[in-house]
Parts: structure tokens; C-alpha cells; sequence
């Protein structure tokens, strides 16, 4: 296999870089008629776009003035989705509503700088509703689309810093996102013909097959082979006439192993080779599935408006079949709609101020000297003082780091030479360096490199004969006039020593360390990542002049990540974090909980695995002899909005001892709860339950039965205890946190830059689940 984080010892000698990413969200959106579609050409697996797609950038939430509680929030108009899209196929190829869309449209229509261009976008959206997808009428609408939009970054300046400024630029980049599609996709419309695939005939795999077999048996590899390309399992399908949908999910599991990017350069060749081509075209026919442009556009407006994680997985799942269609410009289209929805999900970044803090503090060392320079042996006693400094060099493509350290060593040696000893006291400055590189294929760190500079001097001389009239001053003076004849050249020596003694050690500790790190990011994140059944994939890793920035998707290969604007962190940020609520939801999903059986505490274990370690034994408070049957459909929801987050969980069967609940929902709301840097999240309020065959009895019984499961005494901590605790953390302090729009926002910054924050302007307000920032462009 290929060099992984999981594999150090398979790291090349040279890290490859990440492809670039550019930083900001822009998009050519120039009349469609103007427009032409590049052939691209089709990539055998998915799940990966060709390109992705930056982040927008959303600042989110106002200034304010003073401490607010949830109920002191500015007042924002909710975000109302009337009737969102049935899951029913569409009727035809036409324009699908626009539910959600539209939501955020009459959200600012009620501010009355924007109702004029809400009219006009929500005249434009109604225009183009039903219309065939190829007529040059939506051409036109489109293209009326884009001035409408460029309109919105306009207003959006002039509304200043509120509510409705956020309001204004989230429908501008929900606009922008399905241009970024819609245009595309008509010119697709408009070229693509309609015919339909032919049916399949799986006895034609037989002459691939057979081919690579042939070919792998040849090279003495068809038993290794064998369990990786699955070729047991597709002759099984052929023989045994597996259903359509079970031979597609073998197919493209196939596909997505062939194209492991975890393959090394002579694996890759071999799948390349001649056998493995008409193999492997054989494979996107069985991996193919039909699936209209409007299709897949009305599935992209209905998880607009449901945000489900079964939603999700549709979508995911057409975009995927587009992507193995033998149009080109299909296979384009798909790539763009996977880029958009499957962004990144979580996004960090570091200052060097926080990892200088960070730093080991070293405090001075003494040592005995025993050494040999210029033949003389040199007993005696050193100090050594030292000092970290860390410095980022920018980087387009990863996080490139250099560590200095800054060193003097202070001595008192004396040296013996035949009848004489002399004794010296020395000084040198050294300086070392070296760069520690983190990639997507691991940690590398670069050979050391020291200088030094040393001045040295004789404190005094003793010789054998001091006692001796004329010929002692002799030899003294002798004595000096040669040790001080020496003294460049005995510079030299200790300059090279210390310099060789300040590589071995930067080498010796920091390569340990490195290697202690790459190991507890691979146990700590992304082992329990793949164990899920996620694939962590880092979009974009840079390095600024005092930043480390970090964007990464948290999805497995048929989910999907994020697709709305993020909100901002302070500039003084010396820590800032974004999340986005699909990487819960992903992470959820991966349980597999619907439609099975489980005892309450087996659930609790699970959804406990998935969560930071709390205080006290849940597991002792819960009910004996429950059990649960979860829904077919979305069983666990989270949802992050209007500075809560909020779980639903849908319950098809509650069995607890002789009574059975059936048919209900369960909701429950957390909200922050900050302590200096301590940050965590507390159920807030009681706990709701939905169903129309719970009757007054059961509604109590089920209230007591999970009020034990999500208790109030039991907190989710967002903060780390031990982080939050660590004293070289002291001098900062949490500035942000943020839960609106699905998005969790969190930063730290120094306490003086909270300090010289003036009355009339504070920095940051936090509430009990209202928190209020400065917006930053």
C-alpha cells in the first residue's frame, strides 16, 4: 500500500504536496450563452470531487452591548420552509420549486431595504419553476438570476453590521451555489440525449474477468488479489443473478478500490495494465444507474429543505451515478454538485503565538566538562541557558513549521599541558533550526542545522615551577603567549561542538516527538474516523505568516459535508474552530441504528462512543429492560441553530417490561455553558416528545426514562477539561461560541486583547446559549 498516517514507515523521503485550494469563494458566473463545457474526462470512482470547492465565509452574527440571555437575542425572523419537495421522482424534465430557497428569501423581505430585491428573486424563482430545463426561456431567466445576485453583494454592504446583513449575504450564497449548477446543468439539458441506458447483461463481465484472472494468475498475484478485487463476489453475482441494486453497491465498491489513493506506484501500474481496462468499463456499467438531471435536482432542493441524513445519502448516491455516465459533460455536472455538498466540514486555525505558549519552558542545565580539545584534556563546569522560539514559513499547500532554538553556554574550564594549567572561561551563542512539515501524508521533519559563535578567555595560568625565581615568570609567560596563539583555533573546535551537540539534541528529541505525534493522531482521530466508516480527507492545509489553517471533510464515501458559509473568527483568534453539524451527523449515521433492536444501555454505549468521555456512570442510572427499535428513516438528527443544538431521535418501538410505546420522536436541546476556558454543553429546558399513539400516561413514563438518559447533571464538554485546565493556556480566553445556522464557531484569544476592548465596543457577550460577535469582513 501506499505511504498513509497509518503506515509511518512506508513515508518516502520527499512529502508530496497538496494540491492547492484557492481562499475565496468566487465563481465565474458570466452570462450561460457565453459559456462553453470543456470535455472532461470520466474518472472511474468518485468519491472525491476533481476540484474542490473553497469555503464561503459568512460573518454571522452582530456586535453587542452587554451580556444578553436567549430571550434579549436580536429579533430574527425564522426560517420558515412552507412544503418541502415530496421524495417522489419528478413528473418531468422541468425546474423543480425551490422551498428553502425561498424561505430564506421572504426571511428578508420583511427588512424593508430588501424587499425590492427579494421580489424581484422571488418573481425570477417563480418564472422559472416548471419550466422545461432546456428551454432558452430558463436560459434567460438564469442569466437574470446572476444580475440578481451580484445585486445581493451590493445590498449587502450597505446594511452594515446586523442580522439583516447575515439574512442578506446567506440568500446570496444559496443563490450562488445553485447557479453554480443550474447553468451548467442547462447547457447540459440542452446537449444531453435523452436515451437511456441499454439493459444490462451481465454475462458480458465474463471475457474481463477471465482476462484478469488470467493476468494476476500469470504474475503469481491472483490469490492476493483475489479478496481486494472482490472477484469471488462478482462471479457470484453473474451466476447467481444478484438484484440490480446489490450488483451496482459490489460494483462500486470495486471502483472506489481500484482507485485508492492508498495505492502505491507499482499496484497502480498493474490495475492500469491492458487486462484491466475492458475489467474495469464493465465495472461502471454494472456501477451506472439512471438518473435524470432533474432528478438529482429536485433531490438537491428537497435535502435543502429537510437536511437529512437520509436525504443526504440520496443525493449522494445520484451524484454518483451521474459521475459514471459516459457524457462527459454529465460527468462534469456531477463533479460540481459533489463539490458544493461535499465541502469542507471542519476548519481550524492556529496562531504561533498559541503554539509558542505551548513550548516547553527550559530552564537553565549545569553539567561537568570532560573533553579533549587540541589533544589537551579539558575538565571543568558548563551552564547551559535556552530558549524556544517557533516561526511559521509560509506554505501554500501545508503546514510548514520551524523551530529555533536560541542558546548560550556559559564555562569554567581548566586545560593541562605537560608542567602547565591553564585556566579559561568560555561564552557561546548558538542558534539551531528545524522544520517539521505535516501534510496529508504524514509528519516530516528536516535534518538540523546549528551555528555558533564563542569568545573565550584565560582567567589564569599555573605552572610546575611558580615557585621557582626567574624561571617560573619564564614558563608563565611562555605558557600564556602559546595558549593565547591557540586561542583562535580552540574556538573553532568548541564552536563545531557545540553546534554538533545542538543538532544531535534538536534531532534526537524533536524526531522522538514527531513520531510520538503522528502516532496519537492516527490512535486519537483518524483510526476511530475510519472505524466509523468515515473517510477524514483534507481539502486544504496552509501555512500563513502567523497561521496554521486546516480545512477537512468528515464523510463517508456516500455522505455529504457541508454546503453553506461558515461564520468568522476574531483576526486576534489565537485558536479558532468551525464545525459544521454533518460531521455529527456522518458520525452518527455510522451506528447503523435504524430499524434495529437494542437494549437502552447497548444505545448508550454507542452514542457514548461517539461522544467525549463525561463525569459519572450513566450507565448505573438507566431504567433495567428497556429496549428500542429505531425508525427505518433518520433515527438520530443534530441540528446547531439559534445558539442550541438539538437532537431528535425517532423511537418505532419503546418496550419496557409489559407496555410498549410505539411511533414517537423524542427532542432534546443543549445549550453552552462557558467558565474561563471551560466550555461545554448542558440539556436545557425539558424533554419533548411527538407521537399521536402516546397517551397522557405514556408521555410521563417516557419523560422519566430519558430525562436518566440526556440528564441535566451529565454536561458535553466542547472544551476539553484537560485543555481547559492547562496552565500555559492561562494567559487566554474563550471569545467565541457560536450555534447558528449549522455551524458550531469557537475561538480563543489573548486576555489582552480582551483587556483593551473599550465599554462602548466589547469584544465578545456571552449568554446562556446567545452569543453575540463582532462581524469581520
Amino acid at each position: 500500500m501506499g505511504p498513509t498516517l497509518a503506515d509511518p514507515h512506508t513515508r518516502p523521503l520527499e512529502a508530496e504536496l497538496a494540491p492547492r485550494v484557492e481562499k475565496q469563494f468566487s465563481l465565474d458566473l458570466s452570462p450561460s450563452s457565453s459559456e462553453e463545457m470543456q470535455p472532461v474526462e470520466p474518472l472511474l470512482a468518485m468519491p472525491a470531487p476533481r476540484v474542490e470547492t473553497p469555503d464561503p465565509v459568512l460573518p454571522t452574527l452582530p456586535r453587542a452591548s452587554a451580556t444578553v440571555r436567549p430571550e434579549e437575542a436580536p429579533q430574527r425572523a425564522p426560517l420558515v420552509i412552507t412544503q418541502p419537495l415530496a421524495p417522489a421522482k419528478p413528473l418531468g424534465e422541468v425546474w423543480p420549486p425551490t422551498p428553502q430557497l425561498k424561505a430564506l428569501v421572504a426571511r428578508v423581505a420583511v427588512h424593508p431595504e430588501c424587499e425590492a430585491w427579494a421580489a424581484r428573486l422571488d418573481g425570477a424563482l417563480n418564472k422559472l419553476e416548471g419550466l422545461p430545463l432546456e428551454s432558452n426561456e430558463s436560459g434567460e431567466i438564469l442569466d437574470e438570476l446572476v444580475v440578481i445576485h451580484n445585486d445581493a453583494s451590493t445590498l449587502a454592504e450597505q446594511l452594515g453590521y446586523s442580522w439583516k446583513r447575515t439574512d442578506m449575504l446567506q440568500v446570496g450564497f444559496a443563490l450562488q451555489r445553485r447557479l453554480a449548477i443550474w447553468r451548467p446543468l442547462h447547457a447540459c439539458a440542452q446537449s444531453v440525449v435523452g436515451a437511456k441506458r441499454p439493459s444490462l447483461n451481465p454475462e458480458l463481465m465474463a471475457t474481463p474477468l477471465a482476462g484478469v484472472e488470467q493476468e494476476l494468475r500469470v504474475g503469481g498475484q491472483l490469490l492476493s488479489w483475489n479478496d481486494f478485487l472482490m472477484l469471488d463476489h462478482i462471479r457470484d453475482a453473474m451466476s447467481l443473478g444478484y438484484p440490480e441494486l446489490e450488483r451496482r453497491k459490489l460494483a462500486r465498491k470495486v471502483l472506489q478500490r481500484m482507485n485508492s489513493t492508498e495505492l502505491d506506484e507499482a499496484q497502480q501500474k498493474l490495475l492500469a495494465s491492458a487486462p484491466f481496462e475492458p475489467f474495469q468499463q464493465e465495472l461502471i456499467e454494472w456501477a451506472a444507474e439512471d438518473v435524470s438531471l432533474a432528478t438529482a435536482l429536485s433531490q438537491i432542493e428537497r435535502f435543502e429543505s429537510t437536511l437529512t441524513s437520509d436525504d443526504a445519502t440520496r443525493l449522494a448516491d445520484y451524484c454518483l451515478s451521474l459521475h459514471y455516465s459516459d457524457n462527459p459533460e454529465v460527468v462534469e455536472l456531477a463533479d460540481r454538485i459533489n463539490g458544493h455538498y461535499r465541502n469542507a466540514n471542519c476548519r481550524i486555525a492556529v496562531t504561533s503565538s498559541l503554539l509558542d505558549a505551548l513550548l516547553p519552558q527550559m530552564e537553565p542545565a549545569e553539567q561537568d566538562v570532560d573533553d579533549h580539545i587540541l589533544g589537551n584534556r579539558v575538565l571543568g563546569r558548563s551552564r547551559r541557558e535556552t530558549d524556544l522560539k517557533l516561526r511559521l514559513s509560509p506554505d501554500p499547500n501545508q503546514w510548514r513549521v520551524q523551530l529555533d532554538v536560541i542558546g548560550v553556554v556559559d564555562s569554567n574550564t581548566s586545560s593541562s599541558s605537560g608542567p602547565v594549567t591553564v585556566f579559561n572561561h568560555g561564552r557561546s551563542h548558538y542558534y539551531a533550526s528545524k522544520q517539521l512539515v505535516v501534510n496529508p501524508l504524514g509528519f516530516w521533519v528536516s535534518p538540523a542545522t546549528a551555528s555558533a559563535q564563542t569568545s573565550t578567555g584565560i582567567n589564569g595560568l599555573r605552572t610546575d615551577y611558580d615557585d621557582v625565581p626567574l624561571i617560573g615568570s619564564i614558563v608563565r609567560s611562555v605558557a600564556r603567549n602559546q595558549s593565547e596563539a591557540k586561542q583562535l583555533e580552540a574556538r573553532h573546535v568548541v564552536e563545531r561542538k557545540v553546534e554538533q551537540n545542538a543538532i544531535q539534541q534538536l534531532d534526537a528529541g524533536l524526531n522522538d516527538k514527531v513520531d510520538v505525534w503522528q502516532d496519537k493522531l492516527v490512535s486519537l482521530a483518524v483510526d476511530p474516523l475510519r472505524e466509523m466508516g468515515l473517510s477524514p480527507a483534507v481539502i486544504d492545509m496552509n501555512t500563513t505568516e502567523d497561521q496554521l489553517i486546516g480545512r477537512f471533510r468528515i464523510a463517508g464515501d456516500m455522505q455529504l459535508a457541508a454546503h453553506t458559509p461558515r461564520p468568522v473568527a476574531f483576526e486576534d483568534a489565537a485558536l479558532s474552530l468551525q464545525l459544521h453539524e454533518s460531521s455529527l451527523n456522518n458520525s452518527v449515521r455510522q451506528l447503523k441504528l435504524a430499524g434495529r433492536r437494542y437494549s437502552l444501555d447497548e444505545v448508550v454505549r454507542k452514542i457514548e462512543s461517539r461522544l467525549p468521555p463525561t463525569e459519572g456512570a450513566l450507565l448505573d442510572q438507566l431504567p433495567e429492560g428497556v429496549e428500542v427499535v429505531f425508525a427505518d428513516e433518520n433515527p438520530i438528527e443534530i441540528r446547531i441553530q439559534d445558539g442550541k443544538v438539538e437532537m431528535s431521535i425517532a423511537i418505532a418501538e419503546l418496550t419496557s417490561g409489559s407496555r410498549v410505546y410505539r411511533n414517537f420522536r423524542v427532542f432534546v436541546s443543549y445549550a453552552p455553558q462557558i467558565n474561563g476556558l471551560r466550555a461545554e454543553l448542558v440539556r436545557e429546558g425539558t424533554i419533548k416528545l411527538d407521537g399521536s399513539e402516546l397517551g397522557f400516561g405514556g408521555q410521563i413514563a417516557l419523560r422519566g426514562v430519558f430525562a436518566k438518559v440526556f440528564s441535566k447533571q451529565r454536561s458535553l464538554p466542547i472544551i476539553p477539561p484537560q485543555v481547559a485546565d492547562d496552565k500555559r493556556l492561562e494567559q487566554f480566553e474563550l471569545t467565541q461560541l457560536a450555534l447558528y445556522d449549522g455551524w458550531v464557531a469557537l475561538a480563543i484569544s489573548p486576555k489582552q486583547a480582551i483587556a483593551a476592548e473599550t465599554p462602548e465596543e466589547p469584544k465578545v457577550r456571552i449568554g446562556h446559549g446567545a452569543i453575540l460577535q463582532k462581524i469581520l469582513h
